[in-house]
């Protein structure tokens, strides 16, 4: 492509001055004899002067809408840095110079007729200085600038302005067209100019732009100029409203670069666009690393490409790495990924198609943890670490990523089979892994097809018995069978999703005996590690504590802790966090329809919750967790005539201390 006039001169001046002595006419004078050759013609008188260091000087102009118009300035003497500005009304920059040097030269395309003033500067050091402006050219004597909604010209989508890569170029957006909008901020708002660049790409590459503003500036590409819906990448602000950058992948042919605002901004800018090659996908495919199974494997996607993009993760299109999987045998498959990033984990079975992906997470828990579980036959299998979302807030960064593989068949995980289960002592949490279990066993909620792995259960009592899972990597099933095996002897079942903290899967009161409690998934592929619970509440003994609790009388303070207690009762799924914390139980008898009122301070997180029933949590009446912060709460009900049972109690897990309650009873 041709060189703009600026970048033209920029390479004339440097050659005119190499190994010179400072001396001014011989530079003025290449300058005018090269111009003139270009078909250029002076306008205006030259300006001469001399500046210290820090100073300026403003010269008025008068230049015509529509014509571009370019100025050069030449420094002598001990002046090592000239600056070059052209502004109109209210300082707005039109054109400048953006190199640091004893010369410059900025283009200034004038949005209206009018007065203008040229700003020389001596940016470093002291000394001379001329100025001389120049119109015309080859190709072109003047370039139409556009001013007004939906306006050609110039800088349109009629008329681009061709830009080469490599190049950084200087302009304004002020009275330029309104055919477009950034569809990454406003849809159907073309209330700010733009300028539309074009550029040619000729083999498939990064493409990278940066656009510097004075104003609210936006950045976005496109592959058909005014058409939104064929952007390719757009950006506001990054990181703040004075810079926009965009990274994308391009393939060959020609884009429009379009520098915009927000709402309605406009003012002067300075774009520089650059492209690196990329390899052609097969050769990325044909490189990727073997991952081993059973072997963590780092590496960071910092300084990388987005070669691949997922049907997650806002499409996954971060910097990413690739790895092959060999499988030998119809398998399950886990990838597991952790990570310093929102990073996202995906598996193909073709690594050149989009089409063959076959599993993909971006969150499992958190932003920072990945997993897939999938079944695969024998092949080779492409696993791609990748981030969340696109740039320039791509997610890149470190990773550790394992991959395991165990026969469809299972057999070998503790506790599989009704013969040798596992054992358990419950209110001491365990760990599961149904990854290499058989499928031997189904509930009446799910579990046939899927891998399990089933622990003895033993009560001696009528108990509650709570099952709950940590952060379990399968969407599960539990289910309770008085003899393994037989499905006709299941007592509960429940389901519980992945990823999910503290779910509850089963809760059911069951009569003295033993039990068979299985661990099972909902799919086929559904498989893999938990942390299990499984609190057990003899309801005869706690039937007995609940004879015993002390009565609350209004207007009487109690002092007391929970600290060092049993969590021998827990509030409704949706107050507190369940309140798992160690407890205290009082009672409250009423003769009469009453308005009860219960306020509680603490030194913790603390929680009430109010029953009819002492042991049955389904008569729960009540519940509140902050009452104004999380040091206090307060329960306000009118209630019947009879026996309550308030349980003081603290948010979620491990909440416990000092608390005082008063009780208020009075007519409603």
């Amino acid at each position: 492509m041709t060189k703009t006039l600026p970048a033209v001169l920029a390479a004339l001046l440097l050659g005119s001055c190499a190994g010179g002595g400072g001396s001014l006419e011989p530079r003025y004078v290449t300058v005018h004899n090269t111009l003139a050759a270009m078909g250029y013609a002076q306008t205006g008188a030259i300006s001469e002067g001399s500046l210290s260091e820090g100073d300026e000087a403003r010269f008025d102009v008068r230049l015509r809408g529509g014509t571009c118009t370019t100025f050069v300035a030449l420094a002598s003497g001990g002046m090592r840095d000239v600056e070059l500005r052209i502004v109109g009304a209210g300082d707005v920059e039109i054109g400048r110079d953006v190199t640091h040097d004893r010369q410059a030269a900025a283009q200034a395309c004038a949005p209206s007729t009018g007065d203008y003033q040229v700003v020389v500067r001596a940016a470093s050091g002291s000394g001379g200085y001329v100025v001389s402006g120049w119109t015309g050219g080859q190709g072109g004597t003047s370039v139409a600038v556009a001013s007004g909604a939906g306006a050609a010209g110039p800088g349109s989508c009629s008329d681009p302005i061709p830009l080469a890569l490599g190049e950084r170029v200087s302009g304004v957006t002020t009275g330029g067209p309104m055919q477009t909008a950034p569809p990454c901020i406003q849809a159907n708002d073309t209330s700010a100019p733009e300028r539309v660049y074009s550029l040619e790409i000729s083999e498939r590459s990064v493409l990278s732009a940066t656009l510097t503003t004075g104003y609210d500036g936006a950045l976005y590409l496109l592959r058909e100029c005014g058409q939104p819906s064929t952007v390719v990448e757009c950006n506001d602000d990054a990181p703040d409203t004075s810079r926009a950058h965009i990274d994308a992948i391009v393939e060959p042919g020609v884009y429009y670069l379009v520098a915009d605002g927000y709402g309605n901004a406009s003012g002067s800018y300075e774009l520089e666009v650059s492209a690196r090659a990329l390899q052609p996908l097969s050769a990325v495919c044909s490189a990727a690393p073997a991952l081993t199974p059973g072997q963590p494997q780092t590496g960071t996607t910092e300084q990388g490409i987005d070669y691949f993009q997922a049907t997650c993760a806002d499409g996954a299109r971060g910097p990413d790495s690739v790895y092959s999987l060999r499988v030998d045998q119809p398998s399950r498959l886990r990838v597991r990924q952790q990570s310093d990033h929102d990073g996202v984990v995906y598996v193909r079975r073709d690594c050149q198609d989009p089409t063959t992906e076959i599993a993909c997470n971006d969150d499992f828990g958190d932003t920072h943890r990945s997993l897939v579980t999938t079944l695969v036959q024998p092949g080779t299998y492409t696993v791609i670490s990748d981030g969340f979302g696109s740039s320039p807030q791509g997610q890149a960064g470190n990773y550790t990523l394992t991959a395991d593989l165990a026969p469809m068949s299972g057999g070998s995980a503790t506790g599989d089979e009704c013969a040798a289960p596992g054992t358990m002592a419950p209110g001491q949490p365990f760990e599961i892994d149904t990854f290499e279990a058989a499928d031997d066993l189904e509930g009446s909620c799910g579990g046939g097809g899927s891998p399990d792995v089933v622990y003895d259960l033993s009560l001696s009592a009528r108990s509650r018995v709570r099952v709950t899972l940590q952060n379990p990597e399968l969407d599960a099933v539990a289910y309770l069978q008085q003899r393994c095996g037989d499905a006709a002897t299941e007592v509960a079942c429940g389901t519980a999703s992945s990823g999910a903290n503290g779910a509850t899967i089963l809760d059911t009161t069951l009569a003295a005996g033993s039990y068979a409690l299985v661990l099972d998934g909902q799919r086929a592929d559904a498989f893999g590690k938990a942390t299990v619970n499984v609190e057990v509440t003899d309801l005869v003994a706690l039937a007995r504590s609940c004879t015993r609790a002390p009565l609350l009388r209004p207007g009487r303070t109690v002092n007391a802790s929970t600290a060092g207690e049993s969590d021998d009762f827990q509030s409704s799924a949706n107050c507190a966090g369940g309140s798992r914390s160690p407890d205290r139980l009082y009672r409250i008898r009423l003769t009469r329809r009453s308005r009860v009122r219960v306020s509680m301070s603490s030194e913790y997180d603390g929680s009430l919750h109010l029953r009819s029933d002492c042991v049955d949590p389904a008569t729960e009446v009540a519940c509140n967790d902050d009452f104004e912060n999380n040091r206090h709460a307060r329960l306000d009900e009118v209630l019947d005539r009879g026996t309550y049972f308030l349980v003081v109690d603290g948010f979620a897990e491990r909440n416990a201390g000092p608390f005082s309650i008063d009780l208020d009873v009075s007519t409603p």
